[in-house]
């Protein structure tokens, strides 16, 4: 579980994205950025099909405004 200060530090990281930008961008795009970084790695359709989003009620948070526009 996420300790006050990683929620706040992830809180602090969310406002400064460019939010416009990221959302015109595609996947390909995105995924060129995030070449340089070697331990990056991105799930196959196999591993996705197999993944199952747990979103605990207390740690459920409100996305930052620019995000939920």
């Amino acid at each position: 579980m996420p300790t006050k200060k990683q929620l706040e530090e992830a809180d602090r990281l969310a406002k400064t994205v460019d939010w416009e930008k990221l959302r015109a961008m595609s996947d390909e795009e995105i995924r060129a950025h995030w070449a340089w970084d070697k331990d990056m790695t991105w799930p196959t359709d196999e591993e996705l099909a197999e993944f199952d989003l747990v979103i605990p009620a207390k740690s459920r948070r409100k996305p930052p405004k620019e995000a939920a526009e």
